[in-house]
């Protein structure tokens, strides 16, 4: 074609107003997650007839500015998509992806690994000429974010004090680690358990605030949050957790303290009788009494001290167990349980009453005896005064004297 006809056709699509060439940019997806993950960021133009395309760029915004990043060639151009200086960033995770079709095409860059730097706005800018020669056409700006996922909390909960509680401290508990981004939060369970360690009460607390602070190199948040409890007798062994909660969705990545021990005064002193009868006979054993209480630390078995009602000044012994050998008067025992803790020592007790009756077979021989010893002491004195009367025998009265004395045994 002459030259005269190439002027002429340039001043035909001038006279015309053919369009520009269409460019769009998009990330699919649009978020994408930090690690090894496949992400898609293409430039898609189409062009009229009269337009060619001779180049293709995907720009970044980089100090405040589009810079390109990526340079792309359409089919009639032999050469590789290239990284660009400023697109360096991008070397051994990315695939650059030339157009095919000279008309309705893409440039890709595909994405096997996501880092933070990657969250970013992108442009694509296509090089053509067109009937008014050399010409450029932008798209509009892909924004594409990167999402971090959150981690298992760095440590188990710390909590002050960490030792030496006591029933009515306020203890509180601190949790730090990767709560993700977009930020999550930290939440909170108390497990009540029993000796055994089986839980019999548990306790979420949602209201707890988690504060954050953002780490762009790791492209996530790092959260802390707090929670104050009143120790009761009930959070002995008890476990405090600190769970994750991403996206309003609870994860799988938590921490927990280990059983706390929670110091409280000894109480529930409860005294039990073996045989449980209700009246003993005069003369009977044994009768085990068994003292038991709560408390932490447990009250060890020199810890329990017993007493009678009737003489508390001094003690019967010590033990968890006392035997009453040979029973002859009713009485009331009392245990005296003991803890200690901090420095502090703690006394509560509990009684059982014993109820003594006198045999109904004994009676009768009591009252027998009673009148063999009245007439053997009335018999005595009458031998006595006729031994007086004969001078065998001195009977002399008054303090500290014999009844009888100078007895002569053998005229006796």
């Amino acid at each position: 074609m002459g030259t005269k006809n190439i002027h002429v056709v340039i001043m035909l699509f001038s006279l015309i107003g053919i369009e520009a060439i269409s460019v769009q940019i998009h990330a699919t997806p649009s978020e994408g997650i930090l690690g090894q993950n496949s992400l898609q960021l293409r430039c898609s133009y189409t062009t009229v007839t009269g337009e060619f395309v001779t180049g293709v760029n995907i720009q970044a915004k980089i100090n405040g500015q589009f810079k390109n990043i990526a340079t792309f060639y359409p089919p009639s151009v032999p050469l590789n998509a290239t990284l660009t200086t400023n697109g360096n960033y991008l070397s051994n995770r990315v695939t650059l992806i030339n157009p095919t079709s000279s008309s309705t095409n893409s440039a890709v860059i595909q994405f096997s690994q996501i880092e933070c730097e990657d969250e970013n706005e992108y442009m694509c800018q296509v090089q053509y000429v067109g009937s008014g020669g050399s010409e450029t056409s932008n798209s509009g700006v892909a924004n594409l974010s990167v999402t971090g996922y959150p981690e298992q909390p760095k440590s188990e909960p710390v909590h002050i004090p960490s030792t030496g509680i006591e029933e009515g401290n306020n203890v509180v508990f601190t949790c730090t680690g990767n709560v993700g981004k977009p930020q999550g939060k930290f939440r909170w369970v108390r497990y009540r358990r029993n000796s055994n360690g089986n839980t019999i009460e548990e306790t979420s607390y949602e209201s707890q605030n988690t504060t954050a602070i953002e780490i762009p190199a790791n492209c996530t948040f790092h959260g802390t949050s707090q929670l104050t409890l009143k120790m009761e007798q009930l959070d002995d062994n008890a476990i405090v957790r600190c769970q994750v909660a991403y996206q309003d969705v609870l994860q799988e990545l938590y921490q927990q303290t280990n059983p706390i021990n929670v110091h409280y005064s000894v109480r529930n002193v409860e005294v039990t009788k073996s045989p449980n009868i209700p009246i003993f006979t005069e003369g009977a054993g044994p009768i085990s009494l068994t003292c038991t209480s709560d408390g932490n630390p447990f009250v060890i078995n020199t810890g329990y001290t017993w007493y009678k009602e009737s003489n508390t000044n001094m003690p019967l012994g010590t033990g968890a167990i006392y035997v009453i050998s040979n029973v002859v008067k009713t009485d009331r025992y009392i245990c005296v349980a003991q803890n200690s803790f901090n420095g502090q020592t703690f006394n509560m007790n509990n009684s059982i009453h014993i109820q003594i009756e006198c045999s109904t077979i004994m009676i009768p021989i009591l009252v027998s005896l009673v009148v063999i010893l009245d007439v053997l002491q009335l018999g005595e004195i009458i031998s006595l005064y006729i031994l007086h009367k004969k001078g065998i025998v001195n009977i002399k009265t008054g303090k500290d004297n014999k009844i009888y004395v100078g007895v002569n045994s053998r005229n006796t």
